[in-house]
């Protein structure tokens, strides 16, 4: 879906010297940065660039051109009319003030990491990208705790046990290694518990261009046995590395050799939620050249903090799951994310001792008092809401979702909150019972509309355990269905569900407090919080980014689309020989559908029958790395795409579509009132 920015298509440029007549083919444009807001100039719309720092050709499915900044007044250039654009980052506005600028960073939480001898030195370096605008002077931060994710997220209450020594830190930017300091000292000890540590200003004597790539290098240790804080999982296919030793001057000598592997022992489990997350900064702030777009605080949960992708789905400036990847396309809008899995807004911003939840908004605070005064940011995103449902709905409402953002509002005077409604929440599993005969076991259930004869189930929650399990089952009645099994007691008993994994939209059903549309009842709860956000009910909202339209499936009824809805692809070549041999990737006919991380559901070619359920681990051209198995695929397999493991969390396919599903012009709401 083409990048829109006025109406228009955004247009690629990359910027060149003044006095360029050429390039890429095309004749070099002189540009100036229109005013904030201002759409119109001189009867002609403002257009939408986007500066690009590589070496690109088309972007946006148009050729890249060549663009000169016009900073002196003039109207002409190269012959031409200088055009008026936005994103152009060519009208510095405050560059005093620190604002949130790196794509990627995010909150520490999740798993503590035990540190082994011998690897108990660790440096991770980490790779941000730079906004679309010049930046010189940076800090980081980082903190003594780290926060819980489920039940009881955001509460700050992970701790070490054990104070974290930074040894060292450093930015390389093209190249060259800069030093930060803490204190005017190389290193810091930041103690357990502790809201943690800033390094000094670092201000470089070249500029770093827009959109360019940042390496954080951060040493640190602890004794071994003694526990690491979780930030950051490593994204190696952007050249982000994890190094062990024994001590910090073997660590040091990486730099000589910047693209080592990363040490085995720390780089396990990649591309999986259990891969580990080593220390970084997580508050980083940037001056510079900042052209008054907005710039925004998100407040977030594992659906906006994009709980299904976790390294190796990154993009090429590191951002994971839909709500970063929008932000930080066409237009792009620098964003901190202050949330985490699990967080629910009734928590946040409230506590103090074992269940606090406001060291973060703390260390915003520093930063605010590093500005005078002045906001790292000039908006808040609210994308809570999901995981705070609970009836009655005045007590969803009123004390959860508009108490979180009446806590906003008094804390940070005459901000703007925009929010995102939540995304549905749906099941695609049915309650049956069982009998058998022999080895026929017949299901009864409410309804067999959505099922047809020859597709695959998983059967589940059944004593005896026989019955469970994934069968091609016959539709013998609108309320049965039989399959063939090892044979068993009958009845069955237990709680037991038939799964068809969200293959159709057709065959899911509402979770509670989910029911779809909105009808003044407890059971629409999620549904009215939505009508409640668009129509900016007591002041919960200043403005909404609605998201309905690109996630729900094509019926319209508040369902995530099914494996049939999303694209597909068949296998070109059989894969597999005899059900022993092992292979570790097969051949589609359009790779460029897929992505790392994503789970594939491989049905025979009517697609009805699940021959197997692997996870891409890479992508090159239109052949897809999986783990080794001997299942034999023949050629002509349907390769479809999982839609979400239990109806609450996208995968990176409905993560693209609900990114490519909401209008880039919606990020005009952001701007401040």
């Amino acid at each position: 879906m083409a990048e829109i920015f006025n109406e228009q298509r955004v247009i690629g440029v990359h910027i060149v010297p003044d006095g360029t007549v050429l390039h890429n083919g095309r004749r070099v444009v002189g540009i100036r940065e229109a005013d904030s807001g201002v759409l119109f100039t001189g009867g002609r719309r403002v257009l939408g660039v986007s500066v690009l720092s590589g070496n690109e050709v088309i972007y946006n499915e148009q050729v890249v051109i060549g663009a000169v900044i016009i900073r002196d007044g003039r109207t002409l250039y190269n012959g031409m009319p200088v055009v008026t654009v936005s994103g152009s980052g060519a009208a510095p506005v405050d560059p005093d003030r620190y604002m949130f600028f790196a794509t990627r960073n995010r909150m520490p939480s999740g798993g503590l990491v035990t540190a082994a001898a011998g690897t108990n030195y660790v440096c991770s370096k980490i790779v941000v990208s730079s906004p679309s605008y010049r930046t010189n002077s940076f800090r980081f931060h980082f903190s003594g705790f780290a926060c819980t994710e489920g039940g009881n997220s955001p509460q700050e209450t992970v701790y070490a046990g054990n104070a974290t020594v930074i040894d060292g830190l450093s930015i390389r930017v093209g190249g060259v290694f800069h030093a930060c300091n803490f204190a005017g000292a190389a290193g810091v000890t930041i103690p357990d518990q502790s809201q943690g540590v800033w390094s000094d200003p670092l201000t470089l004597a070249e500029t770093v261009a827009a959109e360019t790539d940042i390496e954080i290098w951060l040493f640190y240790h602890t004794d071994a046995g003694q526990m690491q804080l979780p930030v950051y999982r490593i994204q190696k296919h952007r050249g982000e590395r994890i190094w062990g030793a024994a001590d910090y001057a073997s660590l040091v000598a990486f730099k000589d050799t910047p693209d080592a592997d990363s040490t085995a022992a720390l780089d396990t489990n990649y591309g999986g939620q259990t891969q580990p997350q080593y220390y970084g900064p997580d508050f980083m702030v940037a001056k510079g050249d900042w052209d008054g777009r907005p710039v925004a605080l998100v407040a977030c949960d594992s659906i906006g903090e994009a709980r299904q992708e976790f390294s190796a789905a990154a993009d090429q400036r590191g951002n994971l799951g839909w709500l970063r990847k929008w932000l930080d396309s066409g237009w792009r809008i620098p964003h901190l994310m202050i949330g985490m899995p699990g967080a629910a807004a009734f928590r946040e911003l409230t506590g103090s001792g074992a269940s606090i939840a406001t060291r973060r908004w703390a260390i915003v605070d520093e930063i605010i008092a590093f500005n005078s005064g002045k906001r790292p940011f000039t908006v808040i995103l609210n994308q809570m809401g999901q995981n705070d449902t609970t009836t009655p709905y005045s007590t969803f409402f009123t004390t959860r979702y508009l108490g979180f953002v009446n806590r906003l509002r008094a804390r940070y005077s005459g901000v703007k909150v925009v929010a995102l409604p939540p995304l549905g929440r749906t099941n695609a599993t049915i309650s049956i019972t069982l009998t058998s005969v022999g080895t026929l076991a017949t299901a009864t259930c409410a309804s067999t509309a959505h099922l047809v004869s020859g597709q695959s189930l998983s059967i589940a929650g059944a004593t005896p355990t026989a019955y469970n399990g994934t069968y091609t089952i016959s539709v013998t009645s609108p309320t049965t269905f039989t399959y063939t099994f090892a044979g068993g007691t009958s009845p069955a008993t237990g709680t037991i569900t038939a799964a068809d994994d969200f293959r159709t939209e057709a065959s899911q059903t509402y979770a509670a407090q989910n029911s779809y549309p909105a009808d003044g009842t407890d059971a629409s709860n999620k549904w009215r919080l939505r009508n409640d956000i668009l129509a900016k009910t007591s002041a919960c909202c200043d403005d909404s980014i609605d998201t309905l339209a690109a996630w729900q499936g094509p019926a319209g009824m508040g369902k995530w689309p099914g494996q049939v809805d999303l694209p597909s692809s068949l296998l070109t070549a059989q894969a597999g020989s005899d059900g022993v041999a092992t292979y570790t990737s097969i051949q589609v006919a359009d790779g460029s559908i897929f992505s790392p991380e994503q789970p594939l559901r491989i049905y025979s070619a009517d697609g009805l029958t699940l021959l197997r359920s692997p996870t891409i681990s890479a992508v090159i051209g239109n052949v897809l790395t999986l783990a080794a198995a001997a299942t034999v695929l023949p050629a002509g397999s349907l390769v479809r795409q999982a839609v979400s493991p239990e109806g609450v969390h996208p995968y990176p396919a409905m993560a693209k579509r609900i990114r490519l599903g909401i209008a880039q012009g919606e990020k005009e709401k952001l701007k401040a009132a």
